[in-house]
């Protein structure tokens, strides 16, 4: 009877605990909303963190959201419906020069990755005169990238090559396919299937050199000062994920075949391979030099691009105490 009494007791705290999302430290799970604004491989370390458990770990729980392009995800974020974004960098900038709260805390990628990929009639970039570039909409990543990549050809935005909103990547690459653009803006793996697709691979934008804030994880000035530890735990279970993306390959394989719903082993190794190996650093500082080339652009149209200090637009405090303790070089085996 004592037993049965037991077991009765033991069960039901079990069932309490599970209600409340207790871990196995005995701290609920905290909530909290995180929104990202493409299926692309730049943004699979969220996907590659949140699969491995590792928010768990830290007593997280994401709701993660996807918002297609960059300013409504700063929107969401500036009226408090999500905590982060994991997204492209010049929305943030943007947002700040407007005025707004924002910081950026990591950077996974520091160089424009994008590919153009144009139908088989565009041979050259000089062939894009009186064509149409497919991006997201104005004001996102590749919508910047083609425009920086069009004046490096010589020609002018707007003008000489027209630009169409029509959403993310499997979106600009259907518009490719059909023909309602000649040319889009992708990344890995989707490149994959634009080469076995017989389209043209005009460029590689890392090929043209190009510094740049790429994708990042961005909050609020806001958020930090109210939840300062969510911050730093946030921050430490994405610099975990990358070391688990570099480390763990067939888990990120996985990871990435299911946020972007393919199974084609040579797209989704392609990605691994640009992002896990290539792109993303153990320490993923936002480099500086990637806003500047930003506030040159922005400075056109705003004046209070001009002069600003990169380095305002960062909060890299968290990331700096997880390299300072050591626990970086811990988790790759490295004696500090």
């Amino acid at each position: 009877m004592a037993n049965g009494v037991f077991r009765g007791f033991h069960l039901s705290i079990l069932f309490v605990a599970a209600l409340l999302g207790l871990t196995r430290s005995g701290q609920a799970q905290e909530r909290f909303n995180m929104s990202h604004s493409a299926l692309t491989g730049s943004q699979a370390i969220l996907f590659v963190t949140r699969d491995a458990g590792i928010f768990r770990k830290h007593n997280l729980e994401p709701q993660v959201i996807y918002i297609t392009g960059a300013p409504p995800n700063i929107a969401a974020l500036l009226a408090g419906s999500v905590d982060f974004v994991v997204f492209a960098g010049p929305a943030a900038i943007t947002a700040n020069l407007a005025g707004a709260d924002t910081a950026v805390l990591m950077s996974f990628v520091n160089t424009m990755e994008h590919y153009i990929f144009s139908n088989r009639a565009i041979k050259s970039p000089a062939d894009l005169k009186g064509r149409k570039i497919g991006v997201s909409r104005p004001g996102s990543s590749d919508d910047y990238g083609a425009r920086v990549a069009v004046r490096k050809w010589g020609l002018e935005p707007d003008k000489e090559v027209s630009f169409v909103s029509v959403g993310g990547p499997p979106d600009r690459f259907a518009a490719l396919q059909t023909g309602r653009v000649d040319a889009v803006l992708i990344q890995p793996p989707l490149t994959v299937r634009a080469r076995k697709a017989g389209f043209n691979e005009l460029a590689s934008l890392a090929d043209l050199g190009l510094d740049y804030l790429g994708t990042s994880l961005v909050t609020s000035r806001s958020v930090i000062d109210k939840k300062r530890d969510l911050v730093r735990r946030v921050v430490t279970a994405f610099a975990e994920g990358i070391h688990f993306y570099k480390t763990n390959k067939q888990a990120s394989l996985r990871s990435i075949s299911k946020l972007m719903k393919i199974d084609d082993a040579e797209a989704i190794e392609e990605s691994y391979n640009a992002y896990a190996v290539k792109f993303m650093a153990r320490l993923p500082y936002p480099d500086p030099k990637g806003i500047e080339v930003i506030l040159k652009d922005l400075e056109k149209a705003n004046p209070k691009a001009r002069g600003a200090d990169p380095r305002s637009f960062l909060e890299t405090r968290f990331l700096k105490e997880l390299e300072d303790s050591g626990h970086i070089a811990k988790l790759y085996g490295e004696k500090q």
